[in-house]
């Protein structure tokens, strides 16, 4: 477990950090952010006192705290609150035609901080869980909705676009073995997904998935201890409507054919994935898994990061 520091100059050099490394994406943090994404246990008002104290190479204007000299990035921020409710009422409509794929349990958006950070230009990342054993075709049928929709991205357009490059059958949601390694260092471990895995936001939930992934997933508390899990708005939630007759229905008929589906979608992967293929964390594809991020930038991100707090520190 993350050892528990709250003494007020550790809390000041985890808040340096987690500013830091958001200041990467140009994204300045409120003060609950900040809480939630401390790598040190402690109470909000324990961030308040340290912020009150001041904070060596942070600022705060309107609420937002930022580093030295990037006020800028609140314009940025509050630009992209119009571009995120335009992209996830993309995505909703989008999981309403989803829905429709009995073996869909779960459909995040992932981005970093529940999904409030999407510039204008950028696609639309879905994490789908679905139903044990039934994972390529489950992925057969989203990529077929979203190319008939005309929602699949394209070099250079995929703006709005939804992005589906990561799959997880509902007893592969423990997703700690896909880090690029288990060090807590701040120099070594995986920080971008630690992130990326705390800021998924479900837009639709079949059976309490959500709840079950969460439970699997709380060694995330040994990274970010004050975390807690996002609690979507109801307007942004997709409500499963399906009975299990039409769920037995479906599968009695087509159900069956997933090692056909699979055998097809591996003849058709293209030479870059399957170059990748299973070599690392990076483009994975078994009956569990499918993740297909042959421009996997975390460890970029990682060494960024890095270098940045080389500099503050």
């Amino acid at each position: 477990m993350i050892e528990i520091k709250n003494n007020n100059s550790e809390i000041k050099e985890a808040i340096i950090k987690v500013i830091a490394f958001f200041d990467i994406f140009d994204y300045p943090l409120t003060l609950k952010e900040i809480w939630f994404n401390l790598s040190v246990k402690c109470e909000l008002v324990d961030v308040i006192k340290a912020l009150d104290d001041g904070v060596d190479k942070i600022e705060s204007r309107n609420g937002f705290y930022f580093l030295v000299g990037r006020e800028k990035n609140i314009i940025e921020r509050l630009s992209r609150y119009n571009f995120t409710n335009r992209k996830l009422k993309r995505a909703i409509i989008a999981s309403k035609i989803f829905k429709l794929i009995p073996w869909i349990k779960m459909i995040a958006v992932g981005n970093l901080l529940g999904a409030h950070n999407l510039k204008d230009n950028s696609d639309i990342d879905f994490f789908i869980v679905t139903e044990d054993k039934q994972i390529f075709i489950t992925r057969f049928f989203c990529a077929g909705v979203t190319k008939l929709l005309g929602l699949r991205p394209k070099p250079g357009k995929s703006r709005d676009k939804i992005c589906l490059s990561f799959y997880a059958s509902e007893k592969a949601m423990d997703l700690r073995g896909l880090m690029l390694n288990n060090k807590k260092e701040a120099g070594d471990m995986d920080i971008y997904f630690i992130y990326w895995l705390a800021g998924l936001t479900p837009i639709f939930d079949s059976g309490e998935i959500y709840n079950k992934f969460i439970s699997v997933n709380l060694w995330l508390k040994e990274y970010l201890p004050n975390w807690q899990p996002i609690n979507p708005l109801s307007q942004r939630q997709v409500r499963p409507f399906l009975s299990e007759f039409y769920h037995d229905l479906v599968s009695l008929f087509i159900g069956g054919l997933e090692p056909q589906f699979k055998e097809l979608q591996l003849r058709w992967l293209p030479p870059q994935l399957k170059n990748l293929m299973n070599q690392d964390n990076r483009v994975m594809i078994n009956d569990q898994v499918i993740k297909l991020h042959a421009n996997d930038r975390r460890e970029e991100y990682r060494n960024k990061f890095s270098e940045i707090m080389k500099e503050l520190m």
